[in-house]
């Protein structure tokens, strides 16, 4: 008997989807997190992650309110959404950090970490303990008995620790499939399968999953998410009777779709730069306000989101900012830590593609979807 949900067949088609993965990765690299030119449209691409993850499991929350969630304005919506939200970004911070750690190692505390913070002060926080008590999720499944999640988990964390030759996505979606499946806590589960199976990207070369977003995707097609799901599981916990095959078809064309619109966003970056730049130089005004520009034009921009990859003290970001405001680019909107910047009707009337391909990514739109 499989214990895990590891078992699966390399069809023609999963074949196609891994080598168009590999053929895109090896054309442009991975975008590297704190590249300059990336502060524009990561944390644009952060909130479609979390308003997609949090958005399939019921928060109406969409990614322009979680834009101003996470910049300091206000949304009109319950304490228990924003907190979700909130919670959602805690648990991507703590497994952006967990990547970049040299001594990484997979591990249950690991994962209970990430599920705890993803619960905080949600439907009897558990803080990531294991559930205790049998349950059936959607009225359709039943995941294991709750009395050998444990178990499973160590089995979920030694094979996660032992690095194979499988191709990333297989990880990735592997890892992602195992917990939802398992289902190890009362809450949160979805959540975090879709952060851990982020996780697994990371420690693969993808410096910034939320910029291959297959989250916006699933919460635009909940369904389809749904459907390979029960069709991989099925409706009890019995991997050797249902090989992940489906599953990792499935997850290898949403995230080789995503991937294309990432190609498409770098493409319509570098063009934009390029505009901003003789904009700039006609106004004599300085090129280093292009990341800052560019990222208003997408969402409104705090300070400390611009400060680290930029490699300035927030006291020069700050400056900067004035001066765009006081030149007429961007303007400010609330005070002191609250303070944040947004692009005024000059910025707007530019004719930028990068926006419009970020909308897209928001909103989960498949990257063959014809332009309006």
């Amino acid at each position: 008997m499989t214990d895990l949900h590891i078992d699966y067949r390399r069809t023609a088609e999963l074949q196609r989807l891994l080598r168009a993965w590999d053929e895109q990765i090896a054309a442009e690299g991975p975008v590297a997190l704190h590249r300059w030119t990336n502060l524009a449209i990561w944390p644009s691409a952060r909130s479609a992650t979390i308003a997609g993850s949090t958005g399939i499991e019921g928060n109406p929350l969409s990614a322009e309110q979680v834009d101003d969630i996470l910049t300091g304005g206000t949304v009109a919506a319950t304490a228990s959404d924003i907190r979700d939200v909130r919670n959602y970004n805690s648990a991507l911070e703590i497994a952006n950090r967990a990547a970049l750690r040299p001594d990484f190692d997979w591990s249950q505390e690991l994962l209970r970490r990430l599920n705890g913070a993803i619960t905080a002060g949600l439907h009897g926080d558990e803080l990531g303990e294991y559930r205790r008590e049998p349950v059936i999720v959607g009225g359709a499944y039943e995941p294991p008995d709750h009395r050998v999640v444990p178990v499973l988990m160590a089995e979920l964390v030694d094979w996660l620790r032992v690095e194979r030759d499988e191709h990333t996505l297989i990880r990735a979606g592997l890892a992602h499939l195992n917990v939802v499946s398992i289902h190890p806590w009362l809450d949160g589960n979805g959540r975090t399968s879709r952060v851990v199976g982020s996780l697994v990207l990371m420690r693969h070369g993808i410096a910034a999953p939320e910029l291959v977003n297959i989250e916006s995707a699933i919460r635009a097609n909940p369904g389809a998410y749904v459907d390979a799901l029960q069709t991989t599981h099925g409706p009890t916990y019995q991997p050797d009777h249902h090989p992940a095959t489906a599953w990792l078809e499935y997850f290898a064309e949403l995230s080789v779709d995503r991937l294309e619109l990432r190609a498409r966003l770098e493409a319509a970056m570098q063009a934009d730069i390029g505009l901003l730049s003789m904009e700039l130089d006609q106004a004599g005004h300085p090129a280093s306000w292009i990341p800052l520009l560019l990222a208003a034009r997408i969402a409104p921009v705090r300070t400390t989101q611009v400060a680290v990859p930029l490699g300035l003290s927030g006291a020069r970001v700050r400056a900067m900012l004035a001066e765009a405001v006081t030149a007429g680019w961007i303007r400010s909107e609330g005070e002191n830590r609250g303070r944040r910047y947004l692009a005024t009707p000059r910025l707007d009337a530019l004719p930028l593609r990068t926006p419009e391909v970020m909308r897209r990514l928001r909103r989960g739109a498949p990257v063959d979807e014809p332009y309006m």
